[in-house]
């Protein structure tokens, strides 16, 4: 059995930092970096300086959304295969979700393609990031599902706000998911054992459309010296 840790956090949360601590202190290990990257561009995964044979990236929207959902399935089908063709199979597969992602569904997702006979779920963590959480949870549904998910929930950039701020960021993921661990922590000292086994709750979840109603991309064509402050102002 491949033990597996789901990596989750808005955007600007810190997974990729965390990543990059991991991959330093288990150079020496034989793990797997799945990278998810909402983006069609793999930007995570290039600066992560992961070896290539032990990473995986899939761009170009969530692995829990019904477009990828193949694509996440087949790659984690090859990893063993790939991955694993000495004596000695994946230690481990990390998995990094995209900011959007609603993490729910990886249980239901294991069971239906029998990769839980291969595949054994041990954590789930999500990173909070305060500054953007309070306003998130009141218009991305995701970000509550994702505490909702998690056995440990790391409060990171802790240093950057007031502890009374913190202390309230505290109180509302413990609000949504009070069984949860919650860990205060900084880039400096962000650090976990991501095969730690951790009780999981039962999750269940619906796999997310392709054109999710909860967000939106728009694309802008500037062909003139960009005014900053002006675009900032007008995106407020």
């Amino acid at each position: 059995m491949i033990p597996v840790c789901l990596v989750t956090g808005f955007l600007g949360s810190g997974k990729t930092t965390l990543l990059s601590k991991i991959v330093q202190r288990y150079r020496e290990r034989k793990f797997v970096y799945l990278v998810n990257e909402f983006s069609p561009i793999d930007i995570d995964g290039q600066r992560l300086a992961i070896p290539p044979e032990q990473l995986v990236s899939i761009a170009g929207g969530s692995i829990f959304c019904r477009c990828l959902v193949g694509d996440f399935v087949r790659a984690l089908q090859a990893i063993e295969t790939h991955f694993g063709t000495s004596a000695q199979a994946p230690e481990g597969v990390i998995i990094e979700g995209s900011g959007v992602a609603d993490p729910n569904v990886i249980q239901q997702l294991l069971h239906e393609t029998k990769l839980d006979h291969r595949y054994g779920l041990q954590q789930i963590v999500t990173l909070v990031e305060p500054g953007s959480f309070l306003k998130l949870i009141h218009t991305l549904p995701n970000i509550i599902r994702q505490v909702e998910s998690s056995a440990l929930v790391l409060i990171n950039k802790t240093d950057l706000y007031e502890p009374a701020f913190v202390e309230q960021t505290e109180q509302q993921v413990r609000r949504i998911n009070p069984r949860a661990e919650i860990i205060p922590t900084t880039f400096r000292d962000l650090d976990f054992d991501p095969f730690a086994p951790r009780a999981q709750t039962e999750m269940a979840g619906d796999y997310a459309l392709c054109r999710d109603p909860n967000y939106s991309t728009v694309s802008v064509i500037h062909d003139t010296p960009l005014d900053w402050g002006r675009l900032k102002a007008e995106i407020e």
